[in-house]
């Protein structure tokens, strides 16, 4: 614990992996008083979030940081006003990792929090140079931009399958990037963005022709 911060912590069960961790991260991110993350593993070093500021500390590099670490245990706290957690070591902005906890966390599965069939759309753009992206997952990002989507319209739309999308949609939603319809909307259209750039309609064409039967099946035209 920080010096002088409040002396009451939830220990949570050992686990092997992400998935508690990021679980925890999203829930801690929906509380309204200011909270303290210590996930504690067999397998790496203290990792410190402060959800106050936005930052992190751990001492090891993102590009180090393991796949699947063993016997994680997460701890919570309140911070106390005036009272910000070990102000002598170097914290970062927290999105580079929870872009990288966001994608091991859950493979290709659904993160615990999402519902099935819910459309989400971009609610700010993450610092790209910030964080490792393929331009896959840019193709993702900006599509998102346009409308609310599911993994598999996501998918579709953007050439890719459903379980990359549904990782990208993962990372983003941990990240508080993206936010979630609050009713069923259809896709948005992004033809007449496609025919004013005939240098790339040739490698689009394939991804909005999926796009077109999307449509039809949402409207009810099978």
């Amino acid at each position: 614990m920080f010096a002088g911060g409040a002396s009451e912590v939830r220990d949570r069960p050992e686990t092997v992996g992400w998935k508690s961790v990021a679980t925890a991260i999203h829930s801690m991110r929906q509380l309204p008083m200011p909270m303290l993350l210590t996930v504690v593993s067999t397998d790496a070093q203290p990792l410190w979030i402060d959800f106050s500021t936005g930052r992190y500390f751990w001492e090891l590099p993102l590009t180090s940081i393991p796949a699947q670490p063993g016997g994680v245990t997460v701890y919570s706290q309140p911070i106390e006003p005036g009272n910000p957690p070990y102000p002598w070591v170097a914290w970062r902005a927290m999105d580079p990792l929870l872009w990288q906890i966001g994608g091991l966390a859950f493979g290709s599965d659904r993160a615990t929090w999402m519902k099935p069939g819910e459309r989400y759309a971009l609610q700010r753009w993450p610092n790209l140079t910030e964080i490792p992206h393929s331009a896959e997952e840019i193709r993702m990002i900006a599509t998102l931009a346009n409308g609310y989507l599911t993994a598999d319209e996501l998918g579709l739309l953007t050439g890719s399958d459903a379980a990359s999308a549904q990782r990208v949609l993962n990372m983003l939603s941990l990240m508080g990037a993206v936010k979630p319809a609050g009713g069923p909307i259809a896709p948005p259209s992004v033809i007449g963005q496609v025919q004013a750039q005939p240098a790339q309609q040739q490698q689009t064409q394939g991804s909005f022709g999926f796009f077109h039967r999307l449509r039809e099946r949402i409207n009810g035209g099978r």
